[in-house]
């Protein structure tokens, strides 16, 4: 199986110029049917020999006429395409509903297995970038607070909810270079804008604080 089953996207953290990303987590425990193939079952004398002039009744009553109702962890789905070709197979192989639902257990935990490895790599890759923007000269350290809210206020100001959801989505957000540019664009637009001065764009601190806890 390569693609036959499909892990449904996870939700990022939360990024340092987004706040909104769910960070709740499905209960691993639970699990959804997924509909197969749908029919009647039925007695299928395959895998049965003739021994003596007699049949014995290996598999009679066990190998149903079509596979369905799979059970899969909470955010796997099987494919339609994927249980309709190996269908074919289970029934050849003389597999029960049961022995089959093994097989597709088996698959189901080494592409949630692959899964939860990209998502944890990912999960890395963004505190990387989080610990390289609160360590840079020009806007980390004691600026961090104040370039992030001008970081903040310029994305608010000029950015478009897609552009939002791309920087949360895909972790961007955090980037160091991303927060460079757009803590520069809050500071021209600040300048720009009479009367404005810093305390306009204080960042939201109690975010912050959830975000980065300050060493005590």
């Amino acid at each position: 199986m390569s693609d036959e089953v499909a892990v449904a996207p996870v939700q990022t953290d939360d990024t340092i110029l987004t706040g909104d990303a769910d960070t709740s987590t499905p209960d691993e425990n639970s699990s959804t049917p997924v509909e197969g193939n749908t029919g009647d079952t039925g007695t299928s004398t395959e895998g049965s020999t003739d021994v003596g002039g007699k049949k014995t009744e290996e598999n009679v009553d066990t190998v149903p006429e079509a596979y369905a109702d799979f059970t899969m962890p909470e955010g796997v789905e099987l494919d339609q395409s994927a249980l309709d070709a190996y269908s074919p197979v289970f029934k050849e192989l003389g597999l029960t509903q049961e022995q089959a639902q093994k097989l597709v257990d088996l698959r189901a935990g080494e592409i949630q297995a692959g899964s939860d490895r990209q998502v944890e790599a990912f999960n890395q890759l963004k505190q990387e970038w989080v610990d390289q923007v609160k360590s840079d000269k020009e806007i980390g350290g004691d600026n961090f607070e104040e370039n992030v809210g001008l970081a903040r206020a310029a994305l608010d100001k000029l950015g478009t909810p897609e552009l939002k959801e791309l920087l949360s989505d895909h972790g961007v957000g955090s980037h160091v270079e991303i927060v460079r540019f757009m803590s520069r664009v809050g500071r021209l637009t600040q300048e720009d804008s009479p009367g404005n001065n810093q305390n306009a764009v204080t960042p939201e601190h109690s975010q912050l604080d959830r975000l980065y806890p300050k060493s005590a």
